[in-house]
């Protein structure tokens, strides 16, 4: 179980690197659900409860927000994140493993928390929490294939949010210099 344990998480990260290149928002929600699917699959292979099961609760978030957005009713957005925050509580109590269970917790709790928000480096800064905390989830389970898959995902974070932050500074840059 050990070996497709790796096999499944090397296949998820393709799948999520294939997302963060997708042109299209509907081809990056599909590879993003497959992703988390796999991911979901790794954990359970490793019994890691809980972040299998945190994962199927983001696979439901991605359809419903994806499908809140298809059909124009974003303002439902907030409610599907609290309500998926609430499920990955319940989640985290019923497949409690100890002090280990809170990293796929908190894991999940913020990166739901930065998906509240519009500004994309928020949204980044969440996904990169969530990979710092799943690369010690994954070290300590034993996925040491995972854990540096999600290092290079973290690394890949983080190159964004600069970018963001230098692109939103040149663009400031600009504006103010049109107005002067």
């Amino acid at each position: 179980m050990y070996i497709l344990s790796q096999v499944l998480v090397a296949f998820a990260d393709l799948l999520y690197a294939c997302s963060m290149i997708s042109k299209k928002k509907s081809w990056l929600v599909v590879f993003l659900i497959f992703s988390d699917i796999l991911f979901a699959l790794h954990y359970l292979c490793l019994n890691a409860l809980t972040g299998c099961f945190s994962i199927f609760v983001d696979v439901l978030f991605l359809i419903v927000i994806f499908l809140l957005e298809k059909f124009g009713k974003e303002k439902y957005n907030l409610l599907a994140t609290i309500f998926s925050m609430i499920a990955i509580v319940t989640i985290c109590v019923l497949t409690w493993n100890g002090p280990i269970s809170l990293l796929p917790l908190f894991s999940m709790l913020i990166y739901l928390t930065g998906m509240i928000f519009t500004n994309v480096v928020f949204v980044k800064a969440g996904a990169m929490c969530r990979n710092i905390l799943n690369i010690v989830y994954m070290v300590l389970i034993t996925s040491y294939v995972g854990a540096g898959l999600e290092f290079a995902l973290m690394l890949s974070a983080i190159i964004g949010i600069i970018l963001n932050i230098k692109n939103k500074t040149a663009v400031d840059l600009n504006n103010d210099c049109e107005k002067d």
